[in-house]
């Protein structure tokens, strides 16, 4: 098969188009030993620094104060839960640098984009672009015409509402939510698409953590974690599978340091050593002041990236071996035990420890831990999800929890981290694209009109559909589906197929410069701001990762006049998609959002408490170990992962604090007996090259980083590296992208030609 290749940032590009990439530049970079411990005086110091930049010292503590707290809003950064009586700062440095970026005081008025075209701005980077502040005014791209410039409201929302009418078909029109999004404005997106007659709506969970859902839901008879912050109190181990909680939910750490100073054991599986599992420093205790901090981790694993299952083979097999089996609870709640236990039986710890690269003596070490401990929370992120057999592994683990009767009972149970702070309320509320009979019959009940029963797109599904002609509207709520999904030249070009792209969003990014035939930004307010309505303050409601729901608002005087509520545009949208709408009452929500939650409690209703007894049906024992990938000399296993310097595909600072790199992003990091067998210095520049179905992806001009990462392994930041994840690499029963186990080679840049300099005249 002849292999295609694609498009390299800006090049072979017709020259009006933005790059869809990272522009490629260079920039000093300083890679040193990575700090000892997470948080302490460092995290607070950048915190305060954005906070003073951004905000000022006033404003800044005065949104700090009002986040996670209960006549405050709710913070845009992780769904981490938020404890019954909140700390007068109940805020992580992570969650301060959100709520600093979206609240900053610069704006992206009419002006600067009269001051640029799309493919001037396509030639600066993620950062920059965000840092050109809030959004003002409604904006719009028209066919022929280099790039934005402004529109009224409601000529934009007419023009969308046309759109969405004129489609032959109802699933010519694609919808994608971000999990930022409150519960009021997910509803309303799913309410809307299913009025025009689809469930064409694609989530970011769709990317991260579907395979969670999907597990949970057929292990346990639910959706969400099942344990909450009290767990940690009660717990006696913690099993930290692919998540860093230094950088993603940093305020985790307050619960992992609480349950180890009770004395639970916790054991990390993670590919990369991370400092944020090791050792943290809390400011509150003068003792870490200028002291080591509190070690975390009993136990570190450090394995090949979706290798995870031998790992919970190996509790299983220790879990059997020591008779430690709750044979009640599993003959009573299970099924396939004695298969599993026969094939378990057939595995040696050798072939386990062969299988993930881990020593077998901390395999024996960590299923010791495990078959002792009488409440073990499991907790995991996406460097479990992220691969073609991402459910398969998720089902043996939860399986293993089973096993040990770890389900259902105070300090134990399921801990999935979502990366965003809605996820779990966005889903639940219908944005899905395959959703429950219960949801479908409660919306035809409740408001008397027949829902589509068919299922959806996914993000992937949606993009394919673009590729094909098949979508032609693509309606975003936040987020930035552009830089998120996988394959980015190949998103590039399904979004440019569409004949409008709508963007509802605080601030600017990449996806807006790639458009359609037609594009709109409509720009909305953030969690901060106070919005008005004729009953006082708007209200939101979201939920955390215990599926708790929390009302909040914002405080903040918005960053324009202009801005509008997420829920309002919807249901503006939603009137003029469906004037004098015998079945909802588009205006009356659009002014009202207590009316929003009203029709969510009668047709979704309130987040059940979790059942005393889990699982709720009998749930099926089971192990699934996936093959490693042959490698070639010259290929490794790329895993993409965040920076401790950015939030999902936000860009806060070219670095990455906690592994020790400050000023630059596009590198990757490679075990240096791997760079030797390559035939590589540190810090040379390399080509990356991931190959999939006859496609060849290119990502030029990396600098290779020696790391602290497994033999054969590499890992690269993403959005960056989204460009090497082939588009239909995905697990099968969930959909997400195999982000995190991507075969690429790596190979040595060519030399950069020699710059002439210009021969001087000499003037006699």
């Amino acid at each position: 098969m002849p292999i295609e290749d694609d498009d390299q940032p800006g090049a072979a590009l017709p020259a009006t188009l933005p790059s869809a990439q990272n522009p490629l530049v260079t920039a000093p970079m300083t890679v040193e030993r990575p700090p000892d411990a997470a948080a302490g005086f460092p995290g607070l110091a950048v915190a305060a620094n954005d906070a003073l930049r951004k905000l000022g010292p006033v404003r800044g503590l005065r949104l700090f104060h009002q986040a996670n707290q209960a006549t405050g809003f709710d913070c845009p950064g992780c769904a981490w839960p938020t404890p019954d009586h909140p700390r007068r700062l109940e805020l992580c440095e992570s969650g301060a640098r959100a709520v600093a970026d979206e609240g900053g005081q610069r704006r992206a008025t009419a002006n600067f984009f009269a001051t640029y075209t799309l493919r001037e701005l396509g030639q600066r980077s993620d950062q920059w672009l965000a840092g050109q502040g809030r959004l003002t005014e409604p904006m719009i791209h028209l066919p022929g015409t280099p790039g934005y410039v402004p529109i009224s409201w409601e000529d934009a929302i007419a023009r969308v509402a046309e759109a969405l009418r004129g489609l032959e078909r109802p699933s010519q029109a694609a919808f994608y939510a971000s999990g930022r999004s409150s519960n009021e404005a997910a509803f309303l997106l799913g309410l809307l698409a299913r009025r025009l007659g689809t469930n064409n709506l694609a989530h970011c969970a769709n990317l991260c953590h579907d395979a969670s859902r999907i597990a949970l839901r057929e292990q346990l008879g639910v959706e969400r974690a099942t344990v909450g912050l009290a767990d940690f109190e009660r717990c006696e181990a913690v099993l930290c599978f692919g998540h860093n909680p230094g950088s993603n939910h940093p305020r985790m750490l307050d619960s992992l340091r609480m349950a180890k100073a009770r004395g639970a054991k916790l054991i990390a599986i993670n590919p990369l050593l991370e400092t944020g599992l090791r050792r943290v420093k809390d400011l509150r205790r003068r003792s870490d002041w200028f002291g080591p901090g509190e070690a975390l981790c009993d136990l570190y694993l450090q394995i090949r990236p979706g290798t995870d299952a031998f790992v919970i083979a190996a509790l299983i097999k220790g879990t059997i071996e020591a008779g430690a089996v709750a044979r009640e609870f599993v003959d009573a709640h299970t099924t396939g035990y004695e298969a599993l236990a026969t094939k378990i039986e057939d595995l040696s710890w050798a072939q386990l420890s062969a299988g993930c690269g881990c020593p077998e003596e901390d395999l024996r070490a960590a299923a010791a831990v495990f078959a002792g401990s009488r409440a073990t929370i499991a907790s995991w992120g996406t460097g479990l999800t992220q691969h073609e057999h991402g459910v398969d592994t998720l089902r043996a683990l939860l399986g293993a929890l089973l096993l040990r009767g770890s389900v259902g009972r105070p300090g134990a149970g399921a801990l999935p981290l979502m990366g965003h702070s809605n996820v779990v309320g966005s889903t639940r509320v219908g944005v899905d694209h395959r959703p429950s009979a219960t949801l479908l019959d409660a919306l035809e009940a409740g408001l008397g009109f027949a829902p589509p029963r068919e299922p959806g797109h996914d993000v992937g599904g949606a993009l394919a559909a673009m590729l094909a002609g098949e979508v032609r509207v693509l309606f975003g709520l936040g987020g930035n589906l552009l830089s998120a999904a996988p394959d980015t030249e190949r998103a590039a070009e399904a979004l440019r197929r569409c004949a409008l792209t709508v963007h509802v969003s605080t601030k600017l990014n990449r996806g807006h410069l790639i458009t359609g035939e037609t594009a709109l930004i409509l720009p909305c307010l953030s969690r901060s701001e106070l919005e008005r309505q004729q009953g006082g303050p708007a209200l939101l409601s979201f939920e955390g990762l215990d599926g708790r729901t929390k009302l909040g608002r914002g405080h903040a005087t918005p960053a324009s006049p202009q801005l509008r509520g997420e829920p309002r545009i919807l249901a503006e949208l939603g009137a003029a998609c469906f004037p004098d709408d015998p079945h909802v009452d588009w205006p009356a929500l659009a002014s009202d959002y207590g009316q929003i939650r009203t029709l969510i409690e009668r047709c979704v209703g309130d987040p059940a408490p979790l059942p005393e007894t889990l699982p709720l049906a009998p749930a099926r024992l089971q192990l699934a170990l996936p093959e490693a990938p042959t490698l070639d000399d010259d290929q490794l296993l790329l895993t993409t992962l965040r920076s401790h310097d950015q939030h999902n595909s936000v860009i806060y600072a070219p670095g990455d604090r906690l592994r020790g790199i400050e000023g630059y992003r596009r590198l990757i990091m490679i075990n240096l007996g791997d760079l030797e067998q390559l035939g590589l210095e540190p810090y040379d520049q390399v080509d990356l090259i991931s190959e999939h179905d006859g496609r060849r992806r290119v990502a030029e001009r990396w600098v290779a980083v020696p790391h602290h990462v497994p033999p054969g392994c590499c890992a690269a930041y993403f959005p960056e590296a989204n460009v090497l994840v082939p588009l239909e690499r995905r697990d099968p029963h969930s959909g997400t992208p195999a982000s995190k186990s991507v075969v690429i080679r790596v190979r040595k840049s060519a030399p950069l030609p020699e710059r002439k300099m210009p021969r001087r005249r000499r003037i006699d």
